[in-house]
């Protein structure tokens, strides 16, 4: 194992896999895993009138019992769950920690969702991997987190055509990013197609804030740009009514393509943040 993915983060997932085998399996368990169909199992579909020479077992006898009508269960065929972990490794994500938040979290989400039968794979705008099915194949994947080259920008959609097809089944996207630029990510989204998508927005709280010093020198982390700003209580204000303003436009960019949203802070427990991506919350 690596620092991104060791022993102990391992073990404290544990709990959160057998959580997630339960939704997964309509157990129950703290809500409905966006990872919603294990390989092998079948869903009840619809009913249809009884035909001669219908197996008995698929009669619905409350059916039956309601309206003395035979009416016979039918059932879809197994579908194969897909997950795809679309990280952002652009410069801006190389500041507070937010890079190391990104990928211990598409580690720990790639780990369980193979655990749950999944097909995992992990793609950015640098490389992607191909499919990976057994969990014995874990370490491939976090190998392939780790060599993702950072890239000058976040391009999300470039990150999206490069993941590897995927024959049938439900498929969900997990794109792990702070989400600075929305046209990439719009065009990602669209271009998800009929996936399931769960965006993940990683922000450092000393993103969100001014400086206390009366004067800095910042430096666009993607262009390389720099400028001299002075810090008055005015602009203090509008600094934090702006940083306001961006996280609400992000979130409902997210909820107006239909995907979930959540917020994650390099800082938060990982294990918690894991559970509110893969469990918590409903849907736009």
């Amino acid at each position: 194992m690596t620092t991104l993915f060791d022993d102990s983060f391992r073990r404290r997932l544990e709990v959160l896999k057998r959580v997630v085998a339960r939704a997964l399996a309509g157990r129950g368990g703290g809500g409905r895993s966006p990872i919603a169909e294990r390989g092998g199992r079948i869903e009840f579909a619809d009913h249809r009138a009884y035909a001669a020479g219908d197996d008995l077992r698929t009669i619905d006898w409350s059916v039956y019992a309601r309206l003395e009508k035979l009416v016979v269960k039918e059932f879809e065929a197994p579908r194969e769950a897909h997950l795809l972990l679309v990280v952002d490794r652009s410069r801006s994500m190389t500041v507070f920690g937010k890079d190391t938040a990104a990928l211990r979290l598409a580690a720990a989400l790639g780990w369980l969702g193979l655990a749950a039968g999944a097909r995992v794979a992990v793609t950015s705008a640098g490389g992607a991997s191909r499919w990976v099915a057994a969990p014995e194949r874990f370490p491939d994947q976090l190998d392939t987190l780790e060599r993702l080259p950072v890239t000058d920008a976040a391009e999300f959609a470039a990150a999206v055509q490069r993941a590897p097809a995927a024959a049938g089944g439900r498929r969900t996207a997990i794109l792990i990013g702070d989400l600075y630029e929305p046209e990439p990510l719009a065009r990602a989204l669209g271009g998800l197609g009929r996936a399931q998508c769960v965006c993940v927005q990683v922000v450092a709280p000393e993103e969100l804030r001014a400086p206390e010093a009366a004067a800095v020198r910042v430096r666009d982390a993607e262009s390389g740009e720099e400028q001299e700003l002075f810090l008055d209580s005015a602009v203090r204000d509008r600094y934090r009514a702006a940083a306001g303003q961006f996280l609400a436009e992000r979130e409902q960019l997210v909820h107006r393509h239909g995907a979930r949203f959540a917020r994650i802070a390099p800082g938060d427990d990982l294990v918690q943040a894991v559970e509110e991506v893969l469990l918590g919350g409903g849907a736009s």
